[in-house]
C-alpha cells in the first residue's frame, strides 16, 4: 500500500500539536502548583510592598490591604503601615518616626506599634510613632526617606532600627556595600540598553514561563545581571569589602543623625540583631541557620566591623546609636522565625528596648521651653 505524501508532514504537525498543548498544560500546572518566584518574592506580595519611588527607590503601594495568615496590614495614603503623618501635629502630641526594613513592617502588633505603647506606659501619652518601614530597605534609602519625605513632617525624634539588610543585602543580592536592595535589576533594565545587539530578546521571552523560571533560574540570572562581574569589580568576601560594608552602613547614621539636626528633631539609630547572634538556639533556629551557609560566619564578622566602625565615629562625634545586635544573646528560647525577623516576645522585647532610649529623648525634649508648636 503507497503512503501517501502527505502523512508525513501530518504526523510531525500532530506531534508538534501534541507538545505544545503539553507544553501548555505543563506551563498552566507549574504557574498555580508551583509558581517560580525568589524567597523573598514568595514570602511578600513584591507588587505591592515594593512599589518604584523617586530617590527611595521603592516602597509599599499606597492605600492597600497585605493579607499575611494571620493579621492584615493596611497601607496609608504614603504607602506605609499604619496611621498616615500627614495629618497636622495635634496638641501635646511628640512625633516618633521609625524607619528601617521588614523588621519594622512586619507582625501584629508591629514594633512601632508596641513601641507606641511601650512609651504610654512610661507616662509618654502624647508620643505617636508612624510606622515607615520598608520591606528590604537598607541604610541608604531610610537616609533618602528621611530627608525626602519624613523631616517635613515634624518630628521630634527619629529612630533607626537597622543594620541587618545592610549586611545581608551585599552577600546575597547586589555585591556592592550601600546600594539599594537588587539595584543591579534595576541597573540592566533591557529597556535602557543602548546596544541593540545585548538586548535580551531570547531570555526575555523564555522568562515569560515559569517552567523555565523553575528549571533554569541561573541561567536568567546570568543573562540579565552578571552577579559575578559585579562580585570581581568589588572584591567580593575580601577585607576591604567586608570593611565597605561596615563603614557604609554607619556612615549613614551620621548623615542621618545630621540631617535629623538641622530639621530640628533628635536621633537614635539601633544596630539590630541577628539570629546568627544568638549562641542559644531553638531547633527551628538551628535549622535557619544551617541552612544559611557561609552567612552566619560572614554577619558574625560583620557585625564586628560595624561595632568597632561606631565606637570610632562614636569618638568623633555625638553620634546617637544603640548596639541592640546582642538583645537576645542570654535567651534559650525561640525568638526568630528566620534570619532577621522576632516572633511576637521578640517584637515586645525589641520594641521595649526601644522604648528605653526614646522616653529619655522625648522627657528632654517636652520640657524644653516651646518654640510655637500647639
Amino acid at each position: 500500500m503507497t503512503k501517501s505524501p502527505w502523512q508525513r508532514p501530518a504526523r510531525l504537525a500532530l506531534l508538534a500539536a501534541g507538545a505544545v498543548a503539553f507544553a501548555a498544560v505543563l506551563e498552566i500546572a507549574s504557574r498555580w502548583l508551583a509558581p517560580a518566584g525568589s524567597p523573598i518574592q514568595r514570602r511578600f506580595p513584591v507588587e505591592l510592598t515594593r512599589v518604584p519611588r523617586p530617590y527611595t527607590m521603592f516602597a509599599g503601594m499606597p492605600r492597600v490591604e497585605l493579607n499575611f495568615g494571620e493579621y492584615v496590614a493596611r497601607l496609608n495614603a504614603g504607602g506605609y503601615r499604619g496611621r498616615s503623618a500627614d495629618a497636622p501635629r495635634a496638641r501635646g502630641e511628640l512625633r516618633v518616626f521609625a524607619l528601617g526594613g521588614s523588621t519594622l513592617f512586619l507582625g501584629e502588633p508591629s514594633i512601632p506599634d508596641l513601641l507606641e505603647a511601650e512609651l504610654h506606659r512610661l507616662g509618654l501619652e502624647g508620643a505617636t510613632v508612624f510606622n515607615y518601614g520598608v520591606i528590604s530597605s537598607v541604610s541608604g534609602q531610610e537616609l533618602a526617606r528621611l530627608l525626602f519625605e519624613v523631616v517635613e513632617r515634624d518630628p521630634d525624634l527619629i529612630i533607626f532600627y537597622n543594620g541587618g539588610n545592610d549586611m545581608i543585602s551585599p552577600a546575597l543580592f547586589d555585591p556592592r556595600p550601600g546600594y539599594p536592595f537588587n539595584f543591579a535589576a534595576y541597573e540592566n533594565n533591557p529597556l535602557l540598553s543602548r546596544d541593540l545587539a545585548s538586548y535580551p530578546t531570547l531570555p526575555l521571552l523564555a522568562y515569560g514561563s515559569n517552567v523555565a523560571r523553575t528549571l533554569f533560574g541561573s541561567y536568567f540570572i546570568r543573562s540579565f545581571v552578571d552577579l559575578d562581574r559585579y562580585r570581581s569589580a568589588v572584591g567580593f568576601g575580601g577585607p576591604a569589602w567586608k570593611q565597605a560594608i561596615a563603614s557604609i552602613y554607619v556612615d549613614r547614621l551620621v548623615k542621618a543623625q545630621k540631617v535629623s539636626a538641622a530639621f530640628g528633631a533628635d536621633f537614635i539609630a539601633f544596630f539590630q540583631p541577628l539570629v546568627f547572634f544568638k549562641p542559644q538556639l531553638s531547633p527551628v533556629e538551628s535549622e535557619i541557620v544551617r541552612a544559611a551557609g557561609s552567612l552566619p560566619l560572614l554577619t558574625r564578622e560583620l557585625r564586628e566591623m560595624v561595632r568597632a566602625e561606631l565606637e570610632r565615629r562614636r569618638s568623633g562625634s555625638d553620634l546617637k546609636a544603640v548596639d541592640l545586635s546582642g538583645l537576645f544573646e542570654s535567651e534559650q528560647g525561640e525568638i526568630f522565625f528566620d534570619e532577621i525577623h522576632t516572633l511576637p516576645e521578640g517584637n515586645r522585647r525589641v520594641a521595649a528596648a526601644l522604648a528605653q532610649h526614646a522616653a529619655s529623648a522625648l522627657r528632654a525634649r517636652a520640657a524644653k521651653p516651646t518654640t510655637g508648636r500647639p
